[in-house]
């Protein structure tokens, strides 16, 4: 981005050390600091003329939420307030004076919205909520931490987020671990089929925020491998939105019986089909 920001006429005439000591700017956001000066930024993408808005990027609201390692609930409020209308709009609204209010609950059809996005306004979103509830019952799913990772996992695979996601991932634990230091540890160890007619034990991440993470990879890996016997069976189209289709069907609880469902003789022929056939094992075969 250094080098974008000069023409040729203006790269030749710097020392050859310039590129590592010439921006303030730079050197405080390689160290992680908040940026501060926007029209840096501006400038970059002016010079670049992408296909994306890095101001976009560098200046979302998701950094800040990284930046406190005890967010208050007003501190939550004020990110997300911060996120595209169009998010934001999930769980504000304005009162008589113009301000925005929290609204009591997070409707249905926001949810769904959050869940089949495929973008980092949504895992703001997951990330907050992870931050503000972070006590469950012994044993229990935690829902929000559930759809984090799994929302993590999609855009790893789906978007250029891919670039950073285990960097992201590590940090992220590294931050807000001790949020959750006296919550129970719920490991989710599952068996699955291998090609020796045997079983492979395999740990999937349950929660983005945890005390021990588990490495993504291999969950990754794994969701590559579904995606595409799904494509292959033509549960899906073999297509950016088909993939995402299926990354969106996937559900942890349910992996056993999905890979079970996916690999027989004769799979189900929809998504719908399919998740049925899952209800039925997981209500009446247990």
């Amino acid at each position: 981005m250094k080098r974008k920001l000069l023409n040729e006429k203006e790269w030749g005439s710097k020392d050859n050390d310039w590129l590592n000591k010439s921006s303030r700017f730079f050197n405080k956001k390689e160290a992680g600091e908040p940026v501060i000066r926007y029209n840096v930024i501006n400038q970059i993408d002016k010079r670049i003329n992408g296909d994306f808005c890095s101001f976009a990027i560098l200046c979302h609201p998701l950094w800040q939420l990284l930046d406190n390692k005890q967010p208050t609930d007003t501190f939550i409020n004020q990110v997300l307030s911060q996120l595209p209308y169009n998010y934001a709009s999930l769980l504000f609204k304005e009162n008589s004076h113009g301000q925005l209010i929290r609204k009591t609950k997070l409707t249905q059809k926001a949810k769904q919205k959050l869940t089949h996005s495929r973008d980092i306004h949504a895992l703001t979103y997951w990330l907050a909520f992870c931050l503000e509830k972070k006590t469950v019952g012994y044993n229990q799913i935690d829902i929000n931490q559930l759809c984090a990772i799994q929302h993590l996992l999609k855009i790893a695979i789906v978007t250029p987020f891919s670039s950073i996601t285990d960097d992201f991932y590590v940090y992220v634990n590294e931050v807000f671990s001790p949020l959750y230091s006296r919550m129970p540890v719920m490991r989710y160890r599952i068996l699955i089929p291998n090609k020796n007619n045997g079983y492979t034990d395999f740990s999937l991440p349950m929660r983005l925020i945890s005390g021990n993470c588990l490495p993504l990879q291999p969950t990754l890996g794994l969701y590559k491998k579904l995606c595409d016997r799904a494509i292959e069976i033509g549960l899906v189209a073999n297509s950016y939105d088909g993939m995402n289709r299926f990354y969106n069907f996937i559900c942890h609880s349910e992996i056993v019986e999905l890979i079970n469902l996916l690999f027989q003789p004769t799979p189900p022929t929809s998504l719908k089909a399919l998740k049925q056939q899952i209800l039925y094992r997981l209500i009446y075969c247990k």
